[in-house]
């Protein structure tokens, strides 16, 4: 590494540091008073305040990391310009490409620890932290769900019911249809309710059809209830959440969806972004060298002010995309990695144009 490399790597880290801590504590004072007042009224303890601050320490590190290399990079490089440190760099023939690889190194290797900081670390402490939080705010949180339709072993057995109560575990108005390999319906259960018995379901007042192979229909009232196991927690209301579960968790859930016929595009554009996100750091750090070096005049303030709307857009740019691939109008992976793809594109371009 050149000696105006390491020049600029050391002016950029201490900035990083100190922006990156300053948001940090923005982020946990502005998710301490949104709730405060239900902590209060709820009276939450002082230590457990600070265990929810704790639990949601790496969430924080994960929202300011991009937005604080972005600051820290433009800084750097328009406080560079103003002192003409820059253009004595670019006089002595020193390629702006070359000068700032080592940065953008720097920006690649953060957002390949980022991704694995998400997975292995992050999802742990926001799970307890979420945990921790309904604890305080909603001490017996309501799993109960309703007009239910569940598919199990595969799509052979189908369960519709109107209502499902998680304390009593117990399915209202029960219908359930068991298929063949070839999808056509072989038996109907129809049931006031069904209760869970340790280990299946158990349908009282119900009435057994049975579909012969002559367009007949058999009558009776008993069958092998041992069939009916799916297990209470699939008819819970669903509070699960991507950003709850690790890369294998999440594409297991999805699965699962996928085999019970419920909507999956939401969870599925939500599991491709866990691994566009992280390379939202090592995409921006290409505007911030590329613009960074244009500020001349009130660095400190011109560098957050472009920071912060360069975060809108794209954040507002993935918003919509991870929308338009919830309503089915684009595809999960184009909802997750369209943006990604259209802000490299504006860097690649941006950084063209750059002054050198």
């Amino acid at each position: 590494m050149k000696i105006l490399q390491r020049y600029l790597i050391r002016l950029f880290f201490p900035v990083f540091v100190i922006t990156i801590l300053f948001f940090i504590l923005l982020l946990q004072l502005g998710d301490l008073f949104l709730n405060l007042p239900q902590y209060l009224q709820n009276q939450a303890r002082f230590i457990t305040l600070l265990r929810v601050m704790y639990l949601y320490f790496p969430k924080c590190v994960s929202f300011a990391m991009p937005l604080s290399v972005l600051f820290a990079s433009s800084y750097t490089m328009g406080n560079m310009y103003a002192k003409n440190e820059l253009t004595s760099i670019f006089a002595s023939g020193m390629p702006l490409a070359v000068l700032v690889a080592p940065l953008v190194l720097c920006g690649f290797l953060l957002s390949i620890g980022m991704f694995y900081f998400e997975d292995r670390i992050l999802i742990h402490f926001q799970r307890q932290k979420i945990a921790l939080v309904n604890s305080i705010l909603e001490p017996q949180q309501n799993l109960n769900s309703s007009d239910l339709v569940i598919l199990s072993d595969s799509g052979k057995i189908v369960y519709f019911a109107d209502y499902y109560d998680d304390t009593q575990k117990e399915l209202n108005n029960i219908l359930i249809v068991v298929r063949t390999e070839s999808g056509d319906i072989s038996t109907v259960i129809k049931g006031e309710s069904a209760h869970w018995q340790i280990d299946h379901w158990e349908v009282t007042d119900k009435a057994v059809y049975t579909f012969t192979g002559e367009n007949g229909v058999l009558y009776q009232d008993s069958i092998d209830e041992k069939l009916f196991s799916e297990p209470p927690e699939t008819f819970q209301r669903n509070i699960t959440s991507i950003d709850e579960m690790t890369i294998a968790q999440a594409k297991l859930f999805i699965d699962n969806l996928k085999k019970m016929g419920l909507p999956y595009h939401e969870y599925l554009s939500q599991y491709y972004r866990r691994f566009s996100f992280p390379f939202t750091t090592f995409i921006v750090l290409f505007f911030s060298v590329s613009i960074g070096g244009r500020f001349k005049k009130n660095i400190l303030l011109m560098s957050l002010l472009f920071s912060l709307a360069l975060a809108i857009l794209y954040y507002v740019t993935e918003m919509m995309t991870m929308l338009f691939a919830k309503w089915e109008y684009i595809s999960p992976l184009a909802g997750a990695f369209l943006p990604l793809l259209i802000f490299t594109l504006l860097s690649v371009a941006m950084l063209k144009i750059a002054r050198t």
